[in-house]
């Protein structure tokens, strides 16, 4: 038996030239290290590695998560939704934020009671073996995230590859945390290598907690509209303000971003009498330089004719018209 549509979902899945293949694989690796700390930290009995694949759990559902919005997210605007999908981003990453902070609380109460229970004999070199591997892992997948963040321009992967680089700093804390706790074995300091092991597994969940607070406060941001931040404003000016010379007046600028796709829209006084082809060169220059500065920028350009105050006494006074006689 044949499945056709989800042969081809797996296909577009795993094509490098899209943005789902870098969420894909995120979530291959995500799997492959919690199936892997959570096995292998119960076999030791070692709570950090069990806790680190925990979280490594969370961030599947992350993975899954932020897969589906980006496929929803990659829509064109339509009829009905005229901004686009982007919301979808925000939403995915508010979500995300949510549920770890939600098992984060769970997962301390299942730390505080594994902290009570005794510590058997660990074998100090294969846990360190599979932390360094772990370590290894994520550094790459976070690398390939952000290229394709870059790539693509969608705020939904930086935020999985901030996730993922936050988790590889933590793993070097996991990796202290075993090395220290084989030592203290190895010294026969059984309680205090639990009290290490118990205190590294907290303080892995309350650091793990950075980025999704940090995210999840931009996503609300983004799902209220804010307007986009004060230096890519500078920059829409420094354009607007290339091209001053061929207008009126400037009245002022509107942003907001929904996902990878910038919403600006420019609004100017032109000279009355203007053509329709005095406008269009105007607005092809704004737009041709936004587009270079922003490349997912959707810009409209909005202008409103002049109030002839500029001609007194039956003779133009218009800058613009003075400027370009002389030239």
């Amino acid at each position: 038996m044949s499945f056709p549509g989800l042969n081809r979902s797996l296909r577009t899945l795993f094509r490098r030239s899209t943005p789902e293949y870098a969420s894909a694989m995120s979530m291959v690796a995500c799997a492959l290290l919690a199936g892997g700390s959570i096995i292998l930290g119960a076999i030791q009995q070692s709570l950090i590695l069990q806790t680190n694949g925990l979280i490594s759990v969370i961030d599947i559902g992350n993975s899954m998560l932020f897969l589906a919005a980006v496929r929803r997210s990659m829509r064109n605007a339509d009829m009905q939704f005229n901004y686009g999908y982007g919301k979808y981003e925000s939403l995915a990453i508010l979500a995300s934020a949510t549920l770890l902070i939600v098992l984060t609380v769970y997962t301390l109460g299942e730390a505080w009671t594994m902290f009570s229970r005794p510590l058997a004999k660990q074998n100090t070199l294969v846990v360190v073996a599979w932390s360094i591997t772990s370590f290894l892992v994520m550094r790459w997948n976070t690398r390939q995230l952000t290229r394709y963040a870059d790539r693509f321009h969608m705020p939904m992967l930086r935020y999985d590859a901030e996730l993922w680089r936050l988790d590889s700093w933590l793993e070097l804390g996991v990796l202290l945390s075993l090395l220290i706790g084989g030592v203290l074995l190895s010294m026969a300091q059984i309680s205090l290598a639990r009290t290490v092991d118990g205190i590294a597994s907290v303080l892995l969940l309350v650091v793990s907690l950075k980025v999704p607070l940090t995210h999840g406060r931009e996503a609300i941001k983004q799902l209220l509209d804010r307007t986009l931040p004060d230096s890519m404003q500078f920059e829409i000016l420094a354009i607007i303000a290339e091209n001053f010379t061929h207008m009126c007046e400037f009245k002022g600028v509107h942003t907001r971003q929904s996902g990878k796709d910038i919403f600006i829209e420019i609004d100017l006084v032109m000279p009355y009498d203007y053509t329709l082809e005095h406008l269009y060169q105007l607005e092809r220059q704004i737009l041709e330089r936004l587009h270079e500065k922003f490349p997912t920028a959707v810009p409209r350009v909005y202008v409103t004719p002049c109030d002839r105050n500029c001609i007194r006494d039956g003779v133009t006074h218009c800058p613009i018209k003075l400027a370009a006689g002389r030239s």
